[in-house]
């Protein structure tokens, strides 16, 4: 996938898109413009981050990931012992919910309640929505604002 010179980007908003033949064919070529992605995580209030990783469950290499973190959590603090040795790990923040991105454009959605891997052919937004198309033609609408509070806490308030 290319980075940056974009000839035409279908539209301001776009994110992901394939430039060129069918792009259910996988002929075209992907474009990304992770900055975009970056300027909308930040507009909308949602902390941006990039690190270089294998995310086995996408590669077996390491690829760019770009990731738009909706909610922190924290991960439990653990102690190790191995023979007469002890070793402590603090609980960290850690990312609850989010979307993340790699070069390739295979993408990575963590919920409250699901995760699910896509290979994303377009994907744009519109205000707090992402709106993604994989290349199987399925089509999502990510509203962000509700991946920042979790929907079992406010259900259980309800009864």
């Amino acid at each position: 996938m290319t980075k940056r010179g974009f000839r035409r980007k279908p539209s301001p908003s776009h994110i992901i898109w394939v430039r060129g033949a069918d792009r259910g064919s996988g002929s075209g070529k992907k474009q990304f413009d992770s900055g975009h992605f970056e300027k909308w995580a930040t507009r909308a209030g949602f902390d941006f981050e990039r690190e270089t990783r294998v995310d086995h469950d996408r590669a077996e290499e390491p690829r760019t990931q770009h990731r738009v973190v909706f909610r922190w959590g924290t991960s439990d603090s653990e102690t190790i012992s191995l023979g007469d040795e002890e070793w402590s790990m603090g609980a960290q923040q850690t990312p609850r919910t989010f979307i993340e991105i790699d070069d390739a454009g295979m993408a990575r959605i963590k919920g409250w309640t699901v995760e699910a891997t896509l290979d994303v052919v377009e994907m744009r937004h519109k205000g707090a929505d992402l709106l993604i198309e994989s290349a199987d033609g399925e089509k999502k609408r990510l509203n962000a604002h509700k991946f920042v509070s979790d929907p079992r806490k406010q259900q259980q308030g309800d009864t």
